[in-house]
């Protein structure tokens, strides 16, 4: 604290107050100013305040406190700040009574002199004053991120503290961990009272990395996306769809997750680490993993293609000319090529992926993967084309497009048109009117909808089909989980019948059981695998969007999770996407070419 240089006299007139300030403070009455506080009458006992100082520094005085220890106890004494002074520090007093340690403290008396801002009041009885030393505050957050320690000045007289008692200190607070000495000891050694510093941290946590897949073969995303080139044109014969495989060719390779390092607290308490996720293989069809499942190889020569994730390998059945009355229909474990066009009437399915060089007219296609149909669909409301991987077309008319992957075409003509993925309208027409279209995450387009405001149903969000595999995937891992509960019963079966039991009947039950658990097994992780793949898309249904570069028409209705925004005047260079339950638009949030 700093010099004294205000006190309070009890005394019955203001000559008697101005002798004992003179005395007290060893200065002249013309260097203090005497101030009656009680209010009480001439002839009765009052406390005066004496300052030492100018009239005009009362003007500027900061509230301060006084103990002092006389022959009939320790008495409090508050000065009320005057003019612009600082009012009274109450967490300050109250810590500097609890360091001077004061023996039969009347807290009910310091309360009240405390709330009256301004006074003397005996606080405890007679006794001798302790000095007080240096000390440390100390100051652990709550999370025991780090400590903070604050120096605290000595009265005069009172002993400095020593780095190893202020560290003794810190140990009986519990910090045992992170602690910097060197800070501890230069707050110490330089002084720095009233200065917090931080004298202990943490060690966070590592969380571990996550396990990675590395693709060995060319593959994107947006597999069907169409080559774009200088000037805003789109070559759609160039969408790379199909990757040439040998037998025993690794695909993909896997690198496992890592556990991480938990962190420790300032008090040593452990901070658990997140483990890194583990990779999964995307198992398909005709491929292998190997024992120590970080490589996925080819188990024939063919073609590898990304179906809804997974990767698969399959063989190329070829028609060279039109698919007519002379080839008939075509049903292929494999994919389809075809280098002319698909004549009404006729049907193609295939596991794998789907060309046609030429046009298909009023057929059905499906196919387990990819579909590049070069030219177009003229569908006259009977043409159909399905698949579980991509699909890029020229144009769709009247007819039906649905993909479990993206989808590009140039233009679609009264079509319904549903992407798994992304719709691409981006070609030299890019547009899309009448009928309806859908997509799991975005729609691009150059227009939507026509001048004649025919009507045109735009949807972005979850794919309906993908809700049913979801609730058909959950049936069937409670069905398999009741098997296996079955299968364990059967075991324990076993374990009380053997040796009472005929001995081939025995044997018989062991080995079902035992390739029951196994296939059970497989399809369980398979099941697993592919409902925590379904889960992840369906969180994102309400973050589809739709990009517009040109225009929007009358006409147009574009839904979005559970709203539906109906455009009823033109709209040009727009995004719109699912806010606040709503669906909103603004200006176009991509960049076109």
């Amino acid at each position: 604290m700093a010099e004294q240089k205000r006190k309070f006299f009890l005394t019955d007139n203001k000559e008697a107050a101005a002798k004992m300030a003179e005395e007290f403070f060893g200065k002249s009455i013309n260097e203090i100013v005497i101030e009656d506080n009680s209010g009480a009458p001439e002839d009765q006992t009052r406390l005066f305040h004496a300052f030492m100082g100018w009239d005009r520094e009362l003007d500027n005085v900061n509230a301060d406190y006084r103990l002092s220890y006389e022959s009939d106890g320790v008495y409090l004494e508050l000065y009320m700040a005057r003019g612009t002074g600082y009012p009274l520090d109450k967490t300050a007093l109250v810590k500097y009574i609890i360091r001077k340690n004061i023996s039969g403290l009347d807290e009910k008396a310091v309360n009240a002199l405390a709330a009256k801002g301004e006074g003397r009041a005996k606080t405890a009885p007679a006794q001798k004053e302790q000095i007080i030393g240096e000390d440390i505050e100390i100051s652990i957050a709550k999370d025991e991120s780090e400590a903070r320690v604050t120096l605290l000045p000595a009265e005069p007289g009172g002993a400095a503290i020593e780095f190893g008692a202020a560290k003794q200190k810190l140990l009986l607070a519990g910090i045992s961990h992170g602690l910097d000495e060197a800070a501890l000891k230069a707050m110490i050694d330089e002084k720095h009272y009233g200065q917090s510093c931080t004298v202990a941290t943490s060690t966070p946590p590592e969380d571990g990395i996550d396990g990675t897949i590395i693709f060995h073969f060319q593959t994107d995303k947006k597999t069907a996306k169409p080559k774009e080139l200088e000037g805003g044109k789109v070559d759609f014969r160039d969408l790379d769809l199909f990757v040439p495989v040998a037998e025993g060719q690794v695909l993909v390779t896997r690198e496992f997750a890592t556990e991480g390092t938990p962190g420790t607290t300032v008090k040593g308490r452990a901070i658990s680490q997140k483990r890194g996720k583990e990779a999964v293989l995307p198992k398909g069809k005709n491929v292998t993993i190997n024992l120590e499942k970080t490589e996925m190889l080819a188990k024939s020569t063919g073609m590898v293609e990304v179906i809804n994730g997974s990767v698969n390998v399959s063989n190329v059945y070829k028609v060279d000319g039109d698919v007519n009355m002379g080839v008939g229909n075509i049903d292929f474990n494999g994919s389809v090529h075809i280098t002319g066009n698909v004549n009404a009437g006729h049907v193609i399915k295939a596991t794998g992926g789907v060309f046609i060089g030429g046009v298909v007219e009023a057929s059905e296609i499906y196919a387990g993967g990819n579909v590049e149909v070069k030219r177009g669909m003229q569908g006259m409301d009977k043409g159909r084309i399905e698949a579980r991987g991509s699909i890029s077309l020229l144009y769709i008319e009247r007819g039906v497009a649905i993909a479990g992957g993206s989808i590009t075409v140039d233009a679609g003509i009264h079509s319904v048109i549903r992407a798994g993925d992304s719709l691409y309208a981006k070609g030299k027409r890019g547009s899309i009117f009448g009928g309806q279209a859908s997509a799991s995450t975005e729609i691009v387009v150059n227009s939507l909808g026509s001048v004649s405001h025919i009507q045109t149903d735009i949807e972005v969000g979850a794919m309906p089909h993908k809700r049913d595999r979801l609730t058909f995937l959950e049936g069937e891992l409670q069905r398999l989980n009741g098997e296996m509960v079955k299968l364990d019963q059967l075991d324990a079966y076993l374990k009380k019948t053997k040796g009472k039991l005929d001995e081939a009947t025995w044997d018989k039950l062991r080995r079902s059981g035992l390739e029951n658990r196994r296939v059970n097994t497989e399809v369980i992780e398979e099941y697993t695998d592919e409902m925590n793949s379904l889960s992840s898309e369906m969180e994102q249904a309400t973050e589809g969007k739709v990009h517009v570069f040109g225009t929007v028409h009358p006409g147009v209705r574009i839904t979005i999770a559970s709203d539906t925004y109906r455009v009823n005047e033109e709209t040009t260079y727009a995004t719109f996407k699912y806010r606040d339950m709503k669906v909103i638009w603004s200006a176009c949030e991509m960049r076109k070419g």
